[in-house]
C-alpha cells in the first residue's frame, strides 16, 4: 500500500487540497496525518473537515491539543497563541471533541508515527538532533518511524553500530540492518528562502519498502489570517515572511532515486564521531528551518546563569524553578538541561524555551537519561543583545 504521510497542515486548506491531489495522482491509496491540523492558518474548519474526510489515520499535534483544550498554549509565541484562541472559537463542538480524542501515536504499514518524539509523545519534544533521534529509536523496535513538528523535511539513520546521524531529504529503499526516522516537513506552513517556498510530504510504499519525498510550490499568501483588519493582516503576513526567512538554516536538496548512505558495523570514526552525511545533489530544493527555539552555538554559549543539583533515587520530576520579570517584560531565554551519571559523564542534553516561568518537567527515563544522578540547568540568551532579568532560579528534584 502507498501511504501519503503529511504533517503540519496548520489550517491551510488550499495547500492541503493541492497536496492531496498530488498524492492521489502519484498513486497514494492511504493518507496519514501526523498532526497540527490547526494553528496559525486561516481555515481551521475547512482544514479539519478535509483531513477528517481524506485521512484514514490522524494523530494529535501540540496545536491540536492547544485548540481542543487537552493541552495548553502558555509556551506559544503570541502569533500561535492568538491563532489557537481564534481557532477554538471557529470550530464546532464536534470538531473540538474530535481533536481532543486524537491519539498521540499510530502504526501503519509496519511503521510507527508521532507528531514529535516517541519517548514521551504527549510532551511533543522535537526530533531535530542526533541525540533526539536516538531517544526515539530507543523507544521503539520499528524499522521506520515518521515524525513531524519541526516543519523541516529530513532523515535520521542508524545501523548496526548504533551511531545515529542526520541526512537531507532524499528518496530511499529500506535496507536490512538499518533504521530510519523520516520527517515529511510541512504542508501548510513551510519555511521560505530566497523567494522559494514548498509544501512537502512523503509517500511510503510498505510493499516495496520505499520512501519518496515530494514537494509543491507554496503560496505564502495562503497563510494570511482572515477576519482581521486589512492593515493588521498585512502586518501579520509581513512579520510571518520575515520570521520564516530569518529562521531558515539551510537549503537542502534531494533526488528522486538516491538511496541513503550505508551505515556499516564500523559506524563512527576513531574519535567516536558519526560519519558525515554525503553532499546532496542539486536538482530540487526544499526549505530546512525550524520554528522551535534555536539551540545556542556550543562554541560560545551566551550563559546567563548555571545551577546544578543532585537527582536522588526515586525522583520523578525536576523543576528549573525559573521565572523572568513580567513588567517590564524580560526577553525570553533558552534553558539547557544536561544530565550526568555518577562518573561525571554527560548522558543527555535537551533545551526548552522560557518566556516567563518554567515549572515541573518529567525526568527523562533510563532509556534517555541513562542513569543520571545530577542535572545542570543553564540559562542562555536567545540573542546576543538580550538582557534577560531573572526573578527566580531555584531548581528542585522531587518524587511528585
Amino acid at each position: 500500500m502507498k501511504h501519503a504521510v503529511i504533517s503540519d497542515v496548520h489550517a491551510n486548506e488550499s495547500a492541503l487540497a493541492k497536496v492531496l491531489a498530488d498524492a492521489r495522482a502519484a498513486g497514494a491509496d492511504d493518507f496519514v496525518c501526523l498532526g497540527d491540523i490547526v494553528g496559525y492558518g486561516p481555515s481551521p474548519s475547512e482544514a479539519v473537515a478535509l483531513v477528517r474526510s481524506s485521512c484514514r489515520v490522524v494523530i494529535a499535534g501540540n496545536h491540536d491539543d492547544a485548540v481542543s483544550g487537552r493541552g495548553g498554549a502558555e509556551e506559544f509565541i503570541d502569533l500561535a497563541g492568538d491563532a489557537a484562541a481564534r481557532h477554538r472559537e471557529a470550530l464546532s463542538a464536534d470538531d473540538i471533541a474530535w481533536l481532543k480524542a486524537l491519539p498521540y501515536t499510530c502504526q501503519f504499514g509496519g511503521a510507527v508515527a508521532a507528531h514529535g518524539d516517541l519517548f514521551d509523545p504527549p510532551k511533543f519534544y522535537y526530533v531535530e538532533s542526533e541525540s533526539d533521534a536516538k531517544a526515539t529509536f530507543d523507544a521503539t523496535d520499528a524499522q521506520i518511524v515518521f515524525v513531524g513538528h519541526t516543519h523541516v523535511p529530513c532523515i535520521f539513520l542508524t545501523g548496526q553500530s548504533g551511531v545515529v546521524y542526520r541526512t537531507d531529504p532524499q528518496d530511499f529503499t529500506l535496507e536490512d540492518g538499518k533504521r530510519y526516522i523520516v520527517n515529511p516537513g510541512s504542508v501548510g506552513y513551510p519555511r521560505e528562502c530566497d523567494g522559494k517556498c514548498l509544501s512537502t510530504y512523503v509517500i511510503y510504499d510498505d510493499a516495496e519498502g520505499t520512501v519518496e519525498f515530494r514537494s509543491l510550490p507554496f503560496a505564502v499568501s495562503s497563510v494570511m489570517q482572515r477576519g482581521r483588519p486589512a492593515g493588521k493582516a498585512r502586518k501579520w503576513l509581513a512579520a510571518t515572511a520575515v520570521a520564516t526567512a530569518a529562521a531558515l538554516a539551510a537549503v537542502a536538496t534531494w533526488t528522486l532515486t538516491r538511496k541513503p548512505p550505508a551505515v556499516d558495523a564500523a559506524g563512527a570514526d576513531a574519535g567516536g564521531h558519526a560519519p558525515a552525511a554525503p553532499a546532496a545533489p542539486t536538482n530540487a530544493t526544499v526549505m530546512a528551518a525550524s520554528h522551535s527555539p534555536a539551540k545556542p552555538a556550543e562554541q560560545k554559549p551566551p550563559v546567563v546563569a548555571v545551577k546544578r543539583i543532585k537527582i536522588p533515587p526515586g525522583t520523578r520530576v525536576i523543576s528549573p524553578g525559573i521565572a523572568l520579570r513580567k513588567k517590564p517584560k524580560s526577553p525570553p531565554v533558552n534553558l539547557r538541561m544536561r544530565y550526568f551519571n555518577d562518573a561525571g559523564q554527560m548522558v543527555h542534553e535537551e533545551y526548552a524555551s522560557v518566556k516567563s516561568s518554567k515549572g515541573r518537567s518529567t525526568l527523562p527515563s533510563a532509556a534517555k537519561a541513562k542513569g543520571a544522578v545530577e542535572v545542570e540547568f543553564a540559562v542562555l540568551k536567545v540573542q546576543d543583545g538580550d538582557e534577560p532579568v531573572i526573578e527566580a532560579f531555584e531548581p528542585t528534584a522531587s518524587r511528585k
